[in-house]
């Protein structure tokens, strides 16, 4: 009797473990296929220009809701207020290089990450290392993300990859987003007359006020030693003599930490001292898939 109880143990046993690898099966097959929808695009689509580029992203963490933002119009809305906002600001001379698809539609893909959400840093961090693995590493384009995931700020964004907390930037959405952005372009930069914490201005857009305008210290500020906004890659009608912000926040990452791996050089024209000391904390994620220690993102979690 022992002999065939021990069978018969062992066949519930079995079966309850079958059981249990057919529910996680489905329940991890149901979550990807969720993520699949029509007019969604999981990969940058061909792009229609070699140009430098903005690229946007709906970003969510592992267990957050989708909110479908990237095929319901939402972020394209947003997107043009942004754009029109920063027209304005400019006295109606300059807007922003979007990524755009062959059929003329703002580019924008979907990406859900493998861990959850933390209200810590951001850039800097997981997030950037995990897109930049699945494809989102053209040096000549600057990445930007919508997210419904939490945070304990309303966006932040280093030299490559930056991220706009919906929920949190809720009625300042569009000069929120023109705040990371310039970060993303490298202002304030060291040299700015008037930098403080960090990268911030006491007044402007840079600074905790939001309001809409650059202050002559970014934008046509006159000073040929110090980098202008109005001469950014990444701003049209380009200027006649354009600077690209990330060799120039990589090679300052690479004289503080020593990363990223490359040859990075500030362009011969910026010769400001403060520019070529750069601060204490300066950092460039580009590449961070090829030298990022695992235990750097230990509190996001599975």
């Amino acid at each position: 009797m022992l002999f065939f109880f021990i069978i018969w143990f062992n066949l519930i046993i079995m079966k309850f473990i079958n059981y249990l690898f057919i529910v996680i099966f489905l329940f991890y097959s149901h979550n990807a296929v969720s993520d699949e929808k029509p007019g969604r695009f999981f990969e940058d689509q061909p792009d229609v220009t070699d140009d430098y580029q903005i690229h946007f992203i709906y970003l969510l963490a592992k267990k957050t809701k989708d909110k479908e933002r990237d095929i319901n119009g939402w972020i394209e809305k947003e997107v043009k207020k942004i754009d029109d906002l920063f027209f304005k600001m400019t006295g109606n001379k300059q807007r922003l290089k979007f990524d755009y698809r062959k059929d003329g539609k703002l580019d924008i893909s979907f990406a859900r990450m493998d861990r959850k959400a933390r209200k810590g840093g951001w850039n800097v961090n997981y997030p950037d290392y995990y897109l930049q693995k699945q494809g989102f590493n053209n040096p000549k384009k600057m990445y930007f993300s919508f997210t419904d995931a939490s945070s304990g700020d309303g966006g932040q964004m280093g030299p490559h990859h930056g991220y706009l907390f919906i929920k949190r930037a809720s009625g300042q959405i569009t000069k929120i987003s023109i705040h990371e952005l310039l970060h993303g372009f490298g202002f304030a930069m060291p040299c700015t007359r008037g930098v403080k914490d960090g990268a911030h201005l006491g007044v402007g857009i840079l600074s905790h006020e939001l309001s809409a305008k650059f202050g002559k210290a970014v934008y046509d500020h006159k000073d040929p030693t110090c980098p202008d906004l109005k001469d950014s890659v990444y701003l049209t009608p380009t200027s006649d003599n354009p600077f690209d912000p990330l060799p120039i926040a990589c090679a300052l990452g690479q004289k503080k930490r020593g990363q990223p791996p490359g040859n990075y050089e500030i362009p011969a024209r910026y010769t400001h001292k403060k520019l070529l000391k750069g601060r204490t904390n300066e950092w460039c994620t580009y590449k961070l898939t090829e030298y990022a220690k695992k235990d750097w993102f230990k509190k996001w979690k599975e």
